[in-house]
């Protein structure tokens, strides 16, 4: 018998987990600035705007891959005609040549004020999500309007993003010089450097944390005659896994 999935759930994997617990990185923060930086008008626009694009573009290119959306929006089908007409001021918004991004975007909220106020909840049922009792996301309108423009339940969204996030991965990658298309990732890595936390300092290393670099450049001379990025990657899962536990059992 097939297990009906809980989209009320989010089920956050183990190596975003550990991609946060080494950057010192609340997985709530992470996600927050994921949601705050996807809109509509970003999914559409071709110009690049840092942050918005990739955060956009994660959601665009996941929705792409269902392809649940050809009957429809379920939230607008009682109001399929203005729904259009705000679609299409988004639309020519982000495609006019003219004018500042900042400026285009935040002209884009009156659209999207409009399609929030007239959406029949089907996939968003508040605009809060419990990760547990005491943790919460706060959505956007956008992300509330791109979930439900799309017929897609806010976990699908927050999961795909983590799904993505690979510090093993990206290690492989880089070590062998291959060109990483992951936008995600890249974004994540941005927040590593404070890109839309509230304190954008670097704090100080520990002296364990010093130790804990060093291992990481003894393991990239290790493997060095390692040209396969399969075999990189899982060297690293075990090796980012293993400071995992440490960090963890430190707690």
């Amino acid at each position: 018998m097939k297990t009906k999935t809980n989209h009320h759930v989010v089920q956050i994997p183990l190596e975003f987990l550990i991609a946060c617990k080494i950057y010192k990185l609340e997985p709530r923060e992470v996600l927050q600035i994921f949601i705050d930086h996807a809109t509509v008008y970003d999914s559409i626009a071709d110009g690049y705007s840092e942050g918005f694009s990739e955060a956009s573009k994660t959601i665009s290119v996941f929705v792409s891959s269902l392809r649940r959306t050809a009957n429809g929006a379920h939230a607008y089908k009682h109001c399929l005609e203005s729904t259009a007409l705000n679609f299409k001021g988004i639309y020519d918004l982000a495609n006019r040549e003219t004018g500042y991004t900042k400026a285009k975007r935040k002209k884009s909220l009156s659209y999207i004020n409009d399609l929030y106020a007239t959406m029949e909840r089907v996939y968003t049922t508040s605009d809060t999500f419990y990760l547990d009792e005491n943790t919460t996301l706060q959505f956007t309108k956008d992300f509330t309007v791109m979930c439900e423009l799309h017929n897609c339940y806010p976990a699908e969204f927050l999961e795909h993003f983590m799904s993505r996030i690979s510090l093993a991965e990206m290690e492989a990658k880089t070590g062998l010089k291959v060109p990483n298309d992951n936008f995600t990732m890249h974004f994540f890595m941005k927040i590593v450097l404070g890109f839309g936390l509230a304190d954008d300092e670097t704090p100080d290393l520990t002296e364990d944390e010093v130790v804990f670099l060093m291992a990481t450049e003894k393991m990239r001379l290790h493997i060095y005659t390692i040209r396969s990025v399969k075999e990189r990657t899982a060297i690293f899962k075990r090796f980012y896994q293993k400071r995992y536990e440490e960090l963890m059992n430190q707690n």
